[in-house]
């Protein structure tokens, strides 16, 4: 691996572990600030959601909750395509105070410099 896709992974894993800690904060400004506004979410169970804003409201009600659910994304694998503009990430994700875990994969845009999320997909394994 090159020196420029060792700091393109290491941007992302930074960016993985803000946007998990603004989750456990219950930000949704600080998560939502690494999407791409046509960002796509396959959700555990198969629930879809299309575009930054649709998200935000997701976001939004799920923080809202009495005790919102907190989940974390742990990467075990971020590989730079060749172009040097997208990349893709593979990991492990778990609810911190609920039952739910499973792995998810997700697609990451280099846009002005910055690595945005186009999209993820969570698949519940239990």
């Amino acid at each position: 691996m090159n020196q420029q896709d060792k700091e393109a992974v290491e941007n992302i894993r930074r960016a993985r572990e803000n946007s998990n800690a603004a989750i456990r904060e219950h930000n949704v400004a600080g998560v939502a600030k690494y999407w791409l506004d046509e960002m796509i979410v396959i959700s555990g169970e198969g629930g879809q959601y299309v575009g930054k804003n649709a998200l935000i409201a997701v976001f939004t009600e799920m923080f809202a909750e009495k005790d919102p659910l907190v989940f974390e994304r742990v990467p075990s694998e971020i590989k730079i395509a060749e172009s040097g503009i997208l990349a893709w990430e593979t990991g492990s994700w778990a609810y911190e105070n609920a039952q739910a875990r499973g792995n998810y994969s997700a697609m990451w845009r280099k846009v002005n410099g910055n690595w945005l999320t186009r999209s993820e997909l969570f698949v519940s394994l239990d």
